[in-house]
């Protein structure tokens, strides 16, 4: 494995270590404001959080996929399952509460970085 490559992964699993642990400890009031179009701050911070994943794991797959567009769509499942995976452990933690917006918004992010990374590829 090339050193590029294992910077791309640890990258990713940086990335998705950061989420696990917002994902984990008590937030306050702070995400309870609404954010753009009337939507909870909260929604937008899951998609933007999905959003650096998804780039970061197409990143990380970019040079081992025949194709953009069936890496891409295994690496948005993978992503999407990551974030229901967070959304249950956040029933266990009783200061937190899973919610199917969240794990919508999450499912939302990686699509949106998928679809904006393929534009990227077409375009190199």
């Amino acid at each position: 494995m090339d050193s590029n490559r294992s910077r791309r992964l640890a990258i990713v699993a940086a990335v998705a270590l950061a989420i696990l642990a917002s994902a984990l400890v008590p937030t306050g009031d702070a995400v309870a404001r609404t954010g753009p179009f009337g939507l909870g701050l909260d929604l937008w911070l899951h998609a933007l959080a999905y959003i650096v994943l998804e780039t970061a794991v197409l990143a990380a797959i970019d040079s081992d996929a025949e194709s953009p567009l069936s890496g891409g769509a295994a690496s948005v499942l993978v992503v999407t399952a990551y974030g229901l995976f967070v959304e249950g452990l956040q029933l266990l933690v009783p200061y937190r509460h899973a919610s199917a917006a969240d794990a919508v918004a999450n499912a939302l992010g990686a699509t949106v970085a998928l679809a904006c990374w393929l534009a990227y590829v077409r375009m190199r």
